[in-house]
């Protein structure tokens, strides 16, 4: 199962401004984003996550360079003994506080049909060719990939205690999260999470990409012991998890009516009408186990409840009864291919299907005539993310999207200063 191995980090060297310096994962910083952050340090991580051309060096030789360079200078420093690192993170979200814990390790790489990590996402081939460009260039992984396991209690007491004491690092980041890191380097409490893990099946909930990256480059490398493994945090499914809902807009249908989306969804759906946008949104935490889409039709609110199985076994016969239960499969299966018949081809380019996390910024787009429909979703949960994952299947495009997003910069596994 999974083997998790201690290393040891490059860390941005003591006393560094670490608000200054860490990012966001490399795949949500935005081009303004990335603006902002190099302007805020010369050493902030987005040069080397997000690099770009210099003198005689493309873009990926650069942030090889300049790795070393820091490295050298000290503006990085290598952790001199191996560990894992404990990670807490502390946030406030529509007014209410939480704590989400894990840790960060080294874990040797497995391909899915070994049934030890599984994914739910569908991946690109170009931004697994620019990580794996990135990652040759300078053998550095940068980011955290997200993995979730199920822990009875025993890892969270090894970590609970190692988190009694001061951490190694702390910042709060752009987003008010207080984000806080420990080391635990004793062999008897990394032989602890070494054991308890060793029983454990993997479930990636972000950085699909990254994880892909480390089999190709793991694969390349047959050799490599250092090659063999990738940086991760890992996060007791059964803790406090915040996953937020991803909703879509559509636009470009050449013949929308209100009356036949109305109609079409009839068919299958229970049909409610919402005074508002927050009854509706009220109106969608259903009890698990029933299916309610919140639709808004450029100008009514109405709830959409699945009335039986009987239409995604008939639309998806050889998917998984735990898929066919999935709001946004639902969605996606009868209502967006179905009733407005936007193929999955067509999804899968998001043409004629935008994504908002923000539901009133949703609204806006329909009534500005950006979009001529809205649907909203609840979250999918983490248990239903693994019960997918375990059939092999893998879930529409942004089903899921974990709050808040892990740091990159916090801890770097370098391949080459693994036995300096």
């Amino acid at each position: 199962m999974a083997a998790i191995l201690p290393f040891h980090a490059v860390r941005y060297a003591a006393g560094t401004d670490l608000a200054r310096v860490v990012t966001q994962p490399y795949d949500k910083i935005s081009p303004d984003l990335r603006q902002t952050y190099q302007a805020r340090d010369p050493h902030n991580l987005v040069n080397l996550i997000l690099p770009e051309e210099a003198a005689g060096m493309d873009k990926y030789q650069h942030s090889a360079a300049l790795f070393k360079q820091w490295y050298a200078d000290g503006t990085l420093a290598r952790d001199a003994a191996a560990g894992v690192y404990p990670y807490r993170q502390h946030f406030e979200i529509f007014g209410q506080q939480h704590v989400r814990g894990g840790f960060i390790a080294r874990m040797q790489v497995e391909p899915y049909e070994n049934k030890i990590v599984f994914p739910h996402e569908r991946t690109l081939a170009k931004p697994k060719a620019d990580r794996l460009s990135l990652l040759r260039a300078g053998r550095v992984h940068y980011g955290l990939i997200f993995l979730l396991y199920e822990d009875d209690g025993r890892i969270q007491s090894i970590l609970d205690h190692a988190m009694t004491g001061a951490p190694c690092a702390a910042l709060t980041d752009d987003f008010a999260v207080r984000n806080e890191l420990w080391q635990i380097n004793d062999a008897a409490g990394m032989r602890a999470v070494q054991a308890a893990m060793a029983d454990k099946q993997v479930f990636i909930a972000d950085g699909h990409h990254r994880y892909e990256t480390s089999l190709a480059y793991a694969a390349e490398n047959p050799r490599d012991v250092c090659a063999q493994s990738t940086m991760a945090m890992f996060v007791n499914i059964r803790g406090p998890l915040v996953i937020l809902p991803t909703h879509r807009c559509v636009h470009g249908l050449a013949n929308y009516s209100r009356a036949q989306l109305q109609q079409a969804l009839q068919r299958d759906f229970a049909v409610q009408p919402c005074a508002n946008l927050d009854a509706l949104l009220a109106a969608t935490r259903a009890p698990q186990g029933v299916a309610c889409l919140g639709v808004y039709d450029g100008q009514d609110f109405y709830t959409a409840t699945l009335q039986e199985p009987g239409p995604m076994r008939a639309a998806a016969p050889a998917r998984s009864d735990d898929w066919r239960a999935l709001d946004v499969a639902i969605l996606h299966t009868l209502v967006i291919e179905g009733a407005l018949d936007i193929s999955a081809a067509r999804v899968e380019q998001e043409a004629g299907v935008t994504y908002q996390r923000d539901p009133q910024e949703a609204v806006q787009r329909v009534q500005s005539g950006a979009a001529q429909c809205a649907f909203f979703l609840r979250p999918t949960a983490a248990a239903q993310v693994c019960a997918v994952a375990r059939h092999g299947e893998v879930m529409p495009q942004k089903s899921t999207d974990f709050y808040p997003k892990l740091l990159s910069g916090l801890t770097m596994y370098a391949l080459d200063l693994q036995n300096a």
